[in-house]
């Protein structure tokens, strides 16, 4: 893979629409940067209800395609989850090891492009 991100995955016996993420806290750069695609944006994450739930702060990752090497779905946002505001909300592209909100704190996912809002968007 090259260290620009631009190159396409392999071919992966998961299905594109599977999103992992680390639980060994290593994969979010404290500094809010990723280190493959540039500066991250501070984002709250949202569920859907009416109206929408804010459940999580983090960094969305403008530019990304995959997340640990699972390409991102057209609709859907690599994010880092930096502060957890509902740990018992659903993740909306939940994984084996990642269910719940208050699973991913400090873990890289996939996020609905719609339900990500960036701070300047919204009010805490």
């Amino acid at each position: 893979m090259q260290s620009q991100g631009l190159a396409l995955p392999p071919e992966l016996e998961v299905g594109p629409s599977v999103a992992r993420v680390s639980t060994k806290k290593s994969c979010v750069d404290p500094s809010g940067n990723d280190p493959d695609t540039g500066d991250s944006d501070k984002c709250g994450l949202y569920i859907e209800e009416n109206p929408p739930h804010l459940v999580a702060l983090g960094g969305v990752y403008e530019g990304s395609t995959t997340v640990h090497n699972i390409p991102l779905l057209h609709d859907q946002v690599k994010v880092g989850v930096e502060e957890v505001r509902h740990a018992d909300a659903p993740i909306l592209v939940p994984t084996e090891e990642v269910k719940l909100v208050g699973q991913s704190f400090n873990t890289l996912l996939a996020w609905p492009t719609h339900l990500v809002k960036h701070l300047s968007e919204h009010i805490f």
